[in-house]
């Protein structure tokens, strides 16, 4: 399974001028070859009491109101109704709540395991526990025993991510044996700890595993969830609808079936004249990325995460680059790129000259989507701290870059979005829909 990197333009070329400028390279990295890895995975479901809440249209709740009376209640943040008595068992197979989608999505996850994957399932909400320890995909019934258990859990209504984060990372066991190691979290609400589940995030990329996140209705944390995701090299999703679960759930089983190299890694080593200004992640999905520095911002390591059969990732790296002489060249950096046992080096080197274009015309579609994640990224870190103006003036710049790209029910997302900032100074169910929608650009 040797990887394969190319670099575009090849080769860089750089307009001779007295003062630094930003070098662009593209980078497409591939595998060859495919082989069928054993999984080993851990699913870290949210138990708390909002994922318990039955799912109702208008009429049913009329209906539930009227046989056990109802009033408003705050539960992880946000308004719900709390029924003035049980639901009995009747009614909740007929209203079923998201935790009830989620033992289904895993009932139907078991079912597709081999006796060469593993399977963990950690459950979280204040407390978090291992209902079931890393366990061989064919011991089905210890499975169904621990997803039996996961309705009736009352383990507080707060939610603690971390904790369930750490307990995930536990179950992976050092070893050379090849296998694809991926953490699925699944939530609905704020976590009580978003630093110490970024620092999870970090432990799991260091160890070779993924996290992936699915986002579920309208008032989990997004920005967190995509960090966590981006991090790792994982994938980020987002559910509105609860009964959406098994299929997300499937889908992520069907991509780690799919790899063909697992958690890639990128090392980049520049030298004194460089400095890497950014990297965006154009496919599989549009992110700004954010590499982990070490010697003064000299070395730097970026997990990719997994590829999957067919596909590729494409970075654009922004280097701010001191200026040269005609026909002279310079070293923008040495990059290894490692999954596993297999290794690729690539050297990626600028030449000055005179007639040379920068930016170069072949890449001016790509550095417009590179803007559109940037712009993105501004807009959600100003509305985080509370620069409302700013936030919204971010977005309206992004609706015009989206438009330029043909993306105008996007651009639309975005100019509705400056509009609630500017009106309410909060961010409306708008704002999780255009941050997931931007990141499916890079698979187009």
């Amino acid at each position: 399974m040797p990887l394969q990197v190319r670099c575009a333009p090849e080769p860089v070329t750089l307009p001779v001028l007295s003062q630094p400028q930003v070098a662009y390279v593209h980078l497409t990295i591939a595998a060859d070859g495919y082989r069928d890895l054993p999984l080993h995975l851990a699913i870290v479901a949210d138990a708390s009491r909002s994922m318990r809440i039955p799912l109702v249209d208008e009429d049913q709740f009329r209906e539930l109101v009227r046989s056990s009376g109802a009033h408003e209640v705050l539960v992880d943040g946000v308004p719900v109704w709390q029924l003035g008595t049980p639901l009995a068992n009747d009614m909740r197979a007929r209203y079923p709540s998201p935790i009830d989608y989620t033992a289904r999505a895993l009932h139907s996850l078991i079912e597709r395991l081999d006796q060469t994957d593993r399977l963990a399932l950690i459950a979280c909400a204040s407390d978090a526990m291992v209902l079931a320890p890393s366990t061989p995909g064919d011991r089905r019934a210890e499975l169904v025993a621990a997803i039996a258990r996961l309705p009736a859990l009352r383990l507080g209504d707060t939610t603690n991510l971390a904790q369930g984060l750490q307990l995930a990372l536990a179950q992976f066991v050092v070893t050379d044996e090849p296998a694809v190691r991926r953490v699925v979290l699944l939530t609905d609400g704020f976590t009580t700890d978003a630093a110490l589940c970024v620092a999870a995030a970090r432990e799991a990329a260091a160890r070779g595993i993924t996290i992936s996140t699915i986002g579920l209705g309208g008032a989990f944390e997004e920005a967190l969830l995509t960090q966590l995701a981006d991090l790792s090299g994982g994938r980020a999703s987002f559910v509105l609808d609860a009964s959406h679960i098994p299929a997300i759930i499937a889908a992520e089983l069907e991509h780690a079936r799919q790899t063909s190299a697992q958690a890639i890694t990128m090392q980049m080593a520049l030298p004194q004249t460089v400095t890497l200004r950014r990297i965006t992640r154009l496919a599989p999905a549009l992110s700004v990325l954010t590499p982990l520095s070490a010697e003064h911002g000299r070395r730097l390591t970026l997990p990719l995460g997994d590829l999957r059969r067919g596909e590729a990732v494409r970075l654009l790296c922004e280097f701010l680059v001191a200026p040269g002489p005609p026909g002279s060249q310079r070293r923008l950096a040495r990059l290894r790129f490692s999954s596993g046992q297999h290794e690729q080096h690539h050297d990626l080197i600028a030449h000055y000259e005179l007639q040379a274009t920068n930016p170069p015309p072949a890449l001016l579609s790509i550095i417009t989507r590179a803007t559109i994640a940037h712009l993105h990224q501004r807009a959600n870190l100003a509305r985080q701290q509370g620069d409302y103006a700013t936030a919204a003036q971010l977005l309206r710049q992004l609706a015009a870059r989206l438009r330029e790209a043909g993306e105008t029910e996007l651009a639309a997302l975005a100019v509705a979005e400056a509009a609630t900032l500017d009106q309410t100074h909060r961010p409306s169910a708008t704002a999780k829909e255009l941050t997931y929608a931007t990141r499916r650009l890079g698979e187009g």
